[in-house]
């Protein structure tokens, strides 16, 4: 069966992907706006410490940043490497592969992972910047690499989780998820957790694998197709699964928030959600932002839920950090929210650009902010 990527138009009106509402031909116009910006109290004063533009349109929010020896190493998706300073933005050095990248950079174990629009897997020395090998693996890389000191782990838009061994970039294992008809363009980043990788895939489900051999160890639904037609069965994992003690939380698109048990290989909690990002965890709290804007909490004492919020219904939000305490997240006007995650309540904000924020990661006192044209915004409070 043809898989048909949503790309194209989806790119230019769901900049985020975060909303499908779109297609509803029974809501009207005006509820389909961006709800207005609440009064709040300000209990947080933002700061920018440093800012940074590269080059390139980040139209997926896919060019995150990695952190590795003291240095913030940034890439942009025209090919540019940039080692910075994470606190004052100072450039350490510069490369560029003269080649379109897919995705941002992960690094570890002496090397810096990217990948191009061509799918190919790229891993460079992080001493002598050279080309250390590079890998073909069929399909284009829409997320980060992961590192480990003996694989480097891609998913690509084909559906397929790849192994690739760190020395040489030989493939040493692969798994292709079954893809539905109909599947949104993006891949979660898969997580290692004591010799096991887990990776959520399109067809909305779970799964581990021994992080050596690739062999399949479980796997289980995040959530069950319950519509009648191929966009209400759209059911997509587009996050990185969280862990929290035994249990792995993952959530998909039109689906659940899931708690799997990693003892007992199965899940054993769910709550309705639909979501493109990976919860955060937070005080005790789980939080989800939902694709449509609304914000969901759980108490991870007990599971059960605490607050939920409707302030920034249709702002198509940014995925959220855990930021000194707070949750951090950006929407499509460029401003940058922090709520309380006790309360659910707006305890800070700041406009840090004039486009669209596509992801935020937190590392030690900063937040990084990088909107859809690849402009770089250091935050602090």
């Amino acid at each position: 069966m043809k898989v048909i990527k949503l790309f194209g138009i989806l790119l230019l009106l769901l900049p985020s992907c975060s909303t499908f509402n779109f297609w509803s031909n029974n809501a009207d116009e005006e509820n389909l706006e961006p709800v207005q910006l609440e009064a709040f109290k300000n209990e947080n004063i933002i700061s920018i410490a440093w800012k940074r533009s590269l080059k390139g349109e980040n139209i997926l929010g896919s060019f995150k940043p990695s952190f590795y020896s003291g240095s913030m190493l940034i890439a942009d998706p025209e090919g540019t490497i940039i080692s910075t300073n994470p606190q004052t933005g100072k450039v350490n050095w510069k490369v560029n592969l003269n080649r379109s990248l897919s995705a941002g950079i992960a690094s570890g174990f002496g090397k810096l992972i990217v990948s191009d629009i061509d799918g190919f897997v790229i891993a460079l020395d992080s001493d002598t910047k050279e080309i250390l090998w590079e890998r073909n693996i069929g399909g284009e890389i829409l997320s980060n690499a992961v590192v480990s000191a003996s694989m480097i782990l891609v998913k690509n838009s084909v559906g397929e989780l790849v192994a690739l061994d760190s020395l040489s970039g030989e493939k040493k294992w692969s798994f292709r998820s079954q893809l539905p008809s109909l599947t949104v363009r993006g891949t979660g980043e898969p997580i290692i957790q004591d010799g096991v990788v887990f990776s959520s895939f399109d067809n909305g489900r779970l799964a581990a694998f021994q992080l050596d051999t690739g062999f399949f160890l479980w796997d289980g639904a995040i959530s069950f197709v319950e519509g009648s037609s191929e966009l209400e069965n759209l059911i997509d994992a587009d996050s990185a699964p969280v862990i929290v003690k035994q249990l792995i939380f993952a959530t998909n698109y039109q689906g659940k928030l899931t708690a799997f048990d990693s003892a007992q290989r199965r899940p054993v909690w769910n709550a309705d959600a639909s979501s493109f990002y990976s919860p955060i965890v937070v005080n005790n709290m789980i939080i989800v932002i939902q694709d449509d804007g609304s914000i969901i909490s759980f108490s991870l004492n007990n599971l059960s839920q605490s607050w939920t919020s409707e302030e920034y219904l249709r702002r198509k939000l940014s995925n959220g950090a855990e930021f000194r305490n707070l949750v951090v997240f950006g929407d499509l006007e460029g401003y940058v929210h922090l709520i309380n995650p006790l309360t659910g309540n707006t305890v800070g904000r700041k406009k840090v650009s004039r486009n669209p924020i596509m992801s935020i990661v937190s590392f030690r006192e900063f937040a990084y902010v990088i909107d859809q044209d690849s402009n770089i915004v250091a935050l602090t409070l």
